[in-house]
């Protein structure tokens, strides 16, 4: 009766609030808010991209549904969960935007899931819902879902935004320092099967045609950059291409691509590590994707989308 999670199954209450835990969970509630019509999803070189600055510089109404340690698997099971929140008429997403990381060019055909992930709570079935809330996890959230109720526990912010990165960091240059000099380690498999761009089509046919689309390849520090010419920055730009191909096809779609070398790229100060930008490039990429969004709202209803 709780429904702990928010997730609008079986609750006896009708605040759609939840208790701050993990973003893999409270993005369930966070979802199904019919006060946002707008979403930003990815991981952790998304999360400081703040919902609130761009609810004030497009208009639309902004939550943020990034989720640290995901990957596209993940990310389109909360995206799907998200479109199915958002079909009633009026309610239709009029934006969303992704995030894409090295882990949606991986080329070899494989979607991995690297970390734990709480499938079922985004599952269509309230049998599963209800099974998988058997556990000492559940009754821990019941738990913070009564004290949500009595007002003795704060919830997440509302429109899901975290700090990251961010939260109680102070930049030191050595720290990131030793991170450039790894390189480009860590990259995910490159070739030209890129699976997850099939997903992300599949997922298109259930997104309103009116939704407006971002597909955002999120920057990097120069050091993880591929060396230009290499075979691995040719596996790469296939990758762009595909999405890009994606983007032209689907009306009302963009592609950002960030993800090259250039200014941003260059500055050390920019970054955390060789993954994650900090605040500043934050801000600067909330006003990329704003210009993108109003290039797109100008469009004509059927017209295709581009590459930025």
């Amino acid at each position: 009766m709780l429904d702990p999670y928010d997730t609008g199954r079986f609750s006896l209450f009708g605040e759609h609030e939840v208790a701050d835990f993990a973003p893999n969970f409270t993005a369930a509630s966070l979802a199904r808010e019919p006060a946002f019509d707008a979403a930003i999803l990815g991981n952790s070189t998304s999360e400081l991209l703040d919902p609130a600055r761009l609810t004030a510089l497009t208009g639309l109404r902004f939550v943020s549904l990034s989720i640290y340690g995901t990957g596209p698997v993940e990310q389109l099971a909360v995206a799907r969960w998200l479109v199915r929140h958002h079909q009633h008429p009026g309610e239709a997403l009029k934006a969303l935007v992704i995030g894409l990381d090295t882990k949606w060019c991986r080329g070899d055909g494989r979607l991995e899931q690297l970390n734990p992930f709480p499938f079922w709570l985004y599952s269509d079935s309230w049998l599963t819902y209800v099974t998988h809330l058997v556990n000492l996890k559940a009754f821990e959230a019941a738990e913070q879902r009564v004290e949500l109720l009595l007002g003795l526990t704060p919830p997440v912010r509302a429109d899901g935004h975290r700090k990251g990165y961010e939260a109680g960091r102070v930049w030191d240059a050595s720290i990131p320092a030793a991170d450039f000099v790894a390189g480009t380690g860590g990259f995910d498999p490159l070739g030209s099967n890129f699976a997850a761009a099939d997903q992300l089509s599949d997922l298109f046919r259930e997104v309103a045609p009116e939704t407006e689309v971002v597909l955002l390849f999120v920057p990097r520090h120069h050091s993880s950059l591929l060396p230009p010419g290499s075979e691995a920055a040719r596996d790469e730009d296939a990758c762009k291409a595909r999405y890009g191909s994606l983007a032209a096809r689907r009306p009302r779609t963009v592609v950002v691509d960030l993800l090259q070398d250039g200014p941003i790229a260059r500055e050390d100060r920019n970054f955390w590590d060789r993954v994650h930008y900090r605040a500043p490039i934050a801000r600067l990429i909330e006003a990329d994707i704003a210009d993108a969004l109003r290039g797109l709202a100008s469009q004509e209803p059927r017209q295709a989308g581009s590459v930025r």
